[in-house]
């Protein structure tokens, strides 16, 4: 292992390596202008030796490029980033990728495991590490891939609320949202993006928040993306919104609610149009913040509170509770309550996987919270004919 303390990734730096200028590496690399990297490598590479940090920086600049593509979003760019700034730089530094083999891979997981890094992650630094050494293989710097260890990782129940927990959760955030504040100088301390957080109290849409995630089965950063032109009441014989939203997490397709999301939303409607806040193109949740990174944060920040206040954080299971957890909350509620509906539908609609609903959200359920199912019997058919 060679650490290399000083070399990083720096989020605004035209030199993304942070390297000497000496080194001469991608000096003039730009993330708004990736045209101008030229990294021409051919197979005489394999003679050469390239360290980790290098050839990071360019598997780092191939992906600035799809950043500006607008194939990868700057949040999944960041995170790139970041990993590699957080332990593999500092495990391998200056290491001559072609040395990099299975058994210092292994060094660097017990080197993870040293830290109290959990498996998933670990697993996740691992992928890192091979997309880097497969950038090395396309462009000949290095011959092959190294076999990689296998990490198993336990799959961890997602954390959700009960029903009587979820209607605490209601009772908490209108109470918080009739407090009143003392009227206090806006600063640095006490607001964030312009809006008050650093009080005890919650604005009023909070509680609407939590209703409309729990009966919509939407994802936190659906809220901070959902606008009313998305959403579509629909009154037929079945009562619904259709929401249309954008892709996120690689998922596409509508969603369509219980049938108390349309009061909830008709009154979340009602308030942001009294405040100017309800054309089409206005932000459903929090439109007067315009840094939506900004604004789901907030919106975190406010939620926190009523988990402290209801002493929610943590779950009988010892899982922590967060904004997410109301999105959970949604799709544990269909598994228990929702009469014969299947995985497939619950999955599509939700914008997730079968798989993911089977690892994450039905190990929560026990054979005693579907006790009448469990019981219940076929109903006879007159016109059932058993055979042909």
């Amino acid at each position: 292992m060679q650490r290399s303390p000083n070399y990083f990734f720096a989020a605004n730096d035209s030199n993304l390596l942070g390297l000497p200028k000496q080194e001469n590496f991608i000096d003039d690399f730009d993330i708004e202008s990736p045209q101008k990297i030229a990294l021409n490598f051919k197979s005489s590479n394999l003679k050469q030796s390239y360290s980790f940090t290098k050839l990071a920086g360019i598997m780092l600049s191939k992906e600035s490029q799809r950043l500006c593509a607008g194939e990868i979003t700057h949040q999944t760019f960041e995170m790139l980033r970041c990993r590699l700034n957080g332990h593999l730089l500092a495990y391998f530094g200056e290491e001559d990728v072609k040395n990099i083999s299975h058994r210092k891979i292994s060094a660097f997981i017990t080197y993870l495991q040293g830290r109290d890094i959990g498996a998933v992650t670990i697993n996740q630094y691992l992928g890192l590490l091979k997309r880097v050494l497969y950038v090395g293989v396309m462009d000949g710097v290095v011959d092959q891939l190294p076999i990689f260890p296998k990490i198993k990782s336990k799959s961890i129940p997602r954390g959700s609320f009960s029903v009587d927990e979820y209607r605490n959760l209601l009772r908490i955030s209108k109470q918080l949202s009739s407090l009143c504040e003392a009227t206090k100088p806006p600063t640095h301390r006490n607001t964030a993006n312009g809006a008050f957080i650093k009080t005890p109290s919650v604005p009023i849409e909070m509680t609407w928040l939590i209703g409309f995630m729990v009966n919509t089965f939407v994802r936190p950063v659906d809220i901070k993306l959902i606008k009313h032109k998305h959403i579509q009441i629909i009154n037929d014989s079945n009562r619904y919104l259709r929401i249309s939203m954008i892709e996120t997490k690689k998922h596409t397709g509508q969603i369509v609610s219980m049938r108390v999301a349309v009061s909830i939303y008709q009154k979340i409607l009602a308030y942001q149009s009294n405040r100017g806040f309800g054309n089409q193109e206005d932000y459903v949740f929090f439109p007067h913040v315009d840094d939506r990174q900004g604004a789901i944060s907030l919106i975190s920040g406010h939620f926190k509170k009523i988990l402290d206040e209801g002493n929610m954080r943590i779950g009988v299971n010892s899982e922590k509770r967060s904004l997410y957890s109301l999105r959970h909350t949604a799709i544990t509620f269909r598994l228990l309550y929702g009469r014969g509906i299947d995985l497939l539908t619950l999955a599509r609609n939700a914008r997730t996987s079968v798989e993911m609903i089977e690892r994450f959200y039905s190990s929560n359920l026990t054979a005693e919270m579907n006790i009448e199912l469990l019981q219940s019997k076929r109903t006879q058919r007159s016109d059932l004919k058993l055979y042909a």
